[in-house]
């Protein structure tokens, strides 16, 4: 492989991992206002959240089938910095 491609690759792992990073960041902020009761916002916070990720995928699926499976693998392999930094997971 030459240097382009491990790029281009390289490029699609860092875009889901910023893809998870963010959806795992307001998966917490989607929790936290589910525990104060302030259910309507939660709920908003819940559908915006999916829906972005669902539209980044369909997105990345018509890009390719290899765009969307290093992005996905790029958004599961930041589930597991993204929650120990908020402290979910210990």
């Amino acid at each position: 492989m030459n240097g382009m491609v491990v790029a281009r690759l390289a490029a699609w792992i860092l875009l889901g991992a910023l893809l998870g990073a963010g959806f795992f960041a307001l998966l917490r902020l989607n929790v936290r206002l589910y525990g104060t009761r302030r259910w309507p916002l939660a709920i908003l916070v819940h559908l915006v959240r999916w829906s972005l990720l669902v539209l980044a995928l369909v997105v990345l699926a018509r890009a390719g089938a290899r765009p969307l499976l290093l992005a996905t693998m790029g958004l599961l392999i930041a589930r597991g910095p993204v929650m120990r930094w908020t402290g979910e997971v210990r």
